[in-house]
């Protein structure tokens, strides 16, 4: 895990972890569970020169700011880029539920951000989660009350190459027979870190509710009103994040396009697909500069 600093401001503790880079960094929002220390592909950024400001949104990490919205904590992150004197971002960039917060950060300062990736995002104007088994058990099993023991119970699990085969293979639609043999020593190590790190906090419950239907129409205001160049990139291999919501992105944002991913999981950034996705971005940036 990289080192993370926590700034103060109007709204609370922020905890950020900052890459500083050559080009102007990406303000990068981890998904579910995750903190601003959790890698979630910031390579895809920083092997274009672009430094990365990575934030723990909400109920993650060390950040303290009660259960605020993603529009609420909008001035939050702008005061974070003030404070860390950074007046120029090379864009916004959401992973899975980290979309949402990346999508207002977008449009409500646009000067800030002159572009928006959403990598696997979810939720659209669809309601997430996208069955309703995990509807009924993501709320009990990752509650503050007993996220502890879960991923307690879960980091155990992935010490074994069995049990982290299993993790991930519960994150694909495809038999992961067909796809383990593809990651290398350095994927498998990389996502056994990345599970052993995760807690859920407060900040998954408070995910879970700005995810439910009767928010849809207000995410797909937000969605129209987002007018800066857009990339979507998703795989319908994913069984973390339904392909839906990354045709929703596409069809609901202005100025967005869709490109999908041949990915075998939700962790997009991981295994030979990941050329893929740097393919994606690097065009996404040379074309929007």
């Amino acid at each position: 895990m990289s080192e993370t600093r926590v700034i103060q401001t109007s709204l609370g503790t922020v905890e950020v972890m900052y890459l500083p880079g050559d080009k102007p960094a990406v303000l990068f929002f981890p998904g579910g569970h995750c903190s601003a220390a959790s890698d979630c592909g910031w390579s895809l950024y920083t092997s274009e020169g672009h430094g990365v400001l990575a934030f723990s949104r909400p109920g993650y990490g060390n950040t303290n700011v009660g259960r605020l919205t993603p529009a609420e904590f909008v001035p939050a992150v702008a005061e974070c880029c003030e404070a860390l004197a950074i007046d120029q971002t090379a864009g916004a960039v959401g992973i899975s539920f980290g979309g949402p917060q990346a999508i207002h950060a977008a449009s409500s300062l646009p000067g800030l951000f002159p572009r928006l990736v959403l990598h696997s995002c979810a939720p659209s104007t669809l309601a997430y989660p996208d069955t309703r088994l995990e509807s009924l058990s993501g709320p009990v099993a990752f509650s503050p009350a007993l996220q502890g023991l879960t991923w307690k119970a879960l980091g155990r699990l992935v010490d074994s190459d069995a049990g982290l085969r299993r993790m991930v293979g519960a994150l694909s639609k495809r038999p992961v027979n067909d796809w383990w043999h593809t990651w290398s020593v350095e994927d498998k190590r990389r996502a056994r870190e990345l599970f052993q790190t995760m807690r859920s906090g407060t900040g998954f419950v408070n995910d879970l509710h700005q995810a439910r239907p009767d928010r849809a129409s207000y995410r797909r205001l937000v969605q129209t009103r987002t007018i800066c160049p857009t990339l979507v990139t998703a795989s319908r291999h994913d069984a973390g994040v339904a392909f839906a919501h990354a045709e929703d992105y596409a069809g609901t944002i202005p100025r967005a396009t869709l490109v999908e991913l041949s990915a075998p999981s939700h962790l997009f950034w991981l295994g030979p697909a990941y050329a893929e996705a740097q393919a994606a971005v690097s065009a996404f940036m040379a074309s929007t500069s």
